[in-house]
């Protein structure tokens, strides 16, 4: 009889958020669409921008409210008179007259040539008031939902699966982007972003208990090669290979795998938030009949019932 029980109402569902920058907006698109479906998720695992949506979620905001925060954020005083902003409009496509060119060039240059001198192109301060902005000032034992933020130590090449401690510190070293942001001090650990080891955090999902894993996969597709006629063009092709190997090792261990269409958005471009969202929304619609047959029993007999519930009390 025990087997059975736990056959019926033991199954937990993990939800394994992948990193990829300003791509991770699609991941509210898919939390969306699973609030609709009434769609319950046991634990989260994030990486990187995985770990800043996800750590939000954890935390007790839901999909409405993470995206309000994003539109306000954007169009805040602290984003507008950051580098992370302005980083962003140098790589951003749309259309730039002559002077925008050239304010754009020199500041893109500029960092370029910092980069030679510290750790990271971005000051510190500007990672640490995205996170601050989004994620509450908790432990991760706190969370609503179990939560895992997954990490790259520089020191030992491993990776680290942050499941207790602060909340802010985890997604913080989660979200370092190496060169772009600073590794993150934590004990005998130089942290830097989980996606170095763990782009869409399967693995990470499993070992904390999740027997379904749902994961939402953001990162740009490897593509054709381009132009290989110099060294950082080369090197930047296999860094691309090696990564696409990895992921695809880990994504073998998924239930259902999501893929928003976030096509060749750069990771640091914020124009877009709204269609990110959006693209979450319908990958995960489109999802919609592969998620279903993944769930176990009890969660799909729950859901049933939630659903007549609701319907009861409408009419």
């Amino acid at each position: 009889m025990a087997g059975i029980a736990n056959f019926w109402k033991g199954k937990r569902v993990g939800l394994a958020l992948g990193g990829g920058g300003v791509r991770g907006f699609s991941h509210v698109g898919v939390l969306k669409i699973l609030e609709q479906e009434d769609i319950r998720i046991d634990l989260i695992a994030g990486t990187s921008a995985g770990a800043l949506i996800g750590g939000a979620y954890a935390s007790g905001l839901d999909s409405r409210e993470i995206q309000r925060r994003i539109e306000t954020y954007i169009s805040s005083p602290a984003f507008n008179g950051s580098t992370l902003k302005s980083l962003g409009m140098a790589v951003n496509p749309v259309k730039k007259n002559r002077v925008e060119k050239i304010v754009h060039f020199v500041k893109s240059r500029f960092y370029q040539v910092r980069a030679f001198f510290h750790p990271a192109i971005l000051p510190a301060e500007d990672l640490q008031s995205l996170v601050d902005y989004f994620i509450a000032d908790i432990r991760i034992e706190e969370a609503r939902i179990p939560f895992v933020a997954v990490a790259t130590d520089l020191l030992s090449g491993q990776r680290i699966a942050f499941r207790e401690g602060s909340m802010r510190k985890a997604v913080m070293a989660s979200c370092a982007v190496p060169g772009a942001m600073e590794p993150i001090r934590h004990g005998d650990w130089l942290l830097t972003d989980g996606g170095v080891t763990s782009l869409v955090p399967v693995q990470a999902a499993r070992e904390a208990g999740a027997d379904v894993v749902i994961a939402v996969v953001v990162d740009r597709s490897i593509g054709a090669a381009g132009d290989l006629d110099t060294a950082p063009e080369i090197i930047y092709r296999a860094g691309e290979i090696t990564a696409d190997k990895l992921e695809a090792a880990e994504l073998r261990e998924a239930d259902v795998i999501i893929r928003p269409r976030v096509g060749d958005l750069h990771w640091m471009d914020f124009g877009r938030a709204g269609d990110l969202i959006r693209e979450g929304e319908i990958a995960a619609q489109e999802a919609l009949k592969e998620i279903h047959r993944a769930l176990p029993i009890g969660s799909k007999v729950s859901h049933l019932a939630r659903r007549l519930l609701s319907k009861m009390k409408i009419s």
